[in-house]
């Protein structure tokens, strides 16, 4: 499912803003961006994420500053001796009579970055981070409520389905009877009632799709279960859709009318709506 939230936070005179983008994905991916040089705060991130979110593929981006200043800066003594050392023994070398200044040092990074406090950086990015969270559930219950809508729908169209199935294969029995009559009369055939009547339960038991039939109805019936429940279902739909694909698969192998072969068909199209949505489904 998919969904973004933005919020920004301040506090220990820390600023932060953070972006959490989510999309659509068979399992629970978690990317942090932002916080190089911060692993500790990384790994927060990550857990609280993972805590939240059950599935999908989730993108964090954190910009921080201190207030008032960007990112503050020190200067790394031990390297700068370094560069200096080693500008002086380059200057000999080449035989140069200028020293090394200190405008040399800063040009190869003498200054650098001072690395923020991570336990207190950490409330402000919880704070801000939390807010995100609430966004990107907020969108993704929306887009749920669609997505519910629409598996509603391919559900009552399954059972539709199923009440004709069950009604075709009945049918199909008789019709397989008339037929095998008729075909008898035109041969002007006088056949034994027994050896007929063995023949209409051999032909009955190729074909019979009751099991099938039982099956799709437990499974329906577990559809509806999943589209109220409270809680993430994805994974479960889509096993649920693979096993009445399963079971249309064989009704169709069984199926001895067009009628009912196009059944089997319509039921494999909403099977494949219905695996379609699941993968939007937390």
């Amino acid at each position: 499912m998919t969904g973004f939230g933005r919020a920004q936070a301040t506090q220990n005179g820390y600023a932060v803003q953070v972006d959490l983008r989510s999309l659509n994905h068979r399992f629970l991916e978690v990317r942090v961006r932002g916080l190089a040089d911060l692993p500790l705060l990384v790994q927060r991130c990550e857990e609280r994420l993972r805590d939240r979110f059950a599935r999908g593929a989730l993108e964090l981006y954190v910009k921080w500053e201190h207030q008032g200043e960007a990112r503050p800066k020190h200067l790394e003594l031990a390297a700068a001796r370094r560069y200096l050392a080693d500008l002086t023994r380059l200057g000999e070398e080449l035989g140069l009579t200028d020293p090394p200044r200190l405008d040399h040092l800063l040009q190869l990074g003498a200054f650098q970055e001072r690395p923020p406090d991570e336990e207190q950086l950490w409330p402000a990015l919880a704070a801000a981070l939390d807010q995100a969270i609430h966004a990107v559930h907020a969108a993704r219950a929306g887009e749920g409520e669609h997505l519910r809508t629409a598996l509603a729908r391919e559900a009552s169209l399954l059972h539709r389905l199923t009440e004709d199935a069950q009604r075709l294969a009945a049918e199909s029995l008789r019709a397989a009877e008339d037929r095998l009559r008729q075909r008898l009369a035109q041969l002007k055939v006088e056949a034994d009632p027994t050896r007929v009547a063995t023949e209409l339960v051999l032909w009955a038991e190729r074909t019979d799709v009751r099991e099938e039939l039982d099956r799709l109805q437990t499974h329906l019936h577990r559809l509806r279960e999943l589209l109220d429940l409270d809680r993430p279902v994805g994974r479960e739909l889509e096993f649920l859709a693979q096993e009445i694909g399963r079971e249309a698969t064989t009704l169709a192998a069984k199926a001895h009318s067009a009628d009912l072969s196009q059944v089997a068909l319509e039921m494999h199209l909403a099977v494949e709506r219905i695996r379609e949505q699941a993968r939007n489904v937390e």
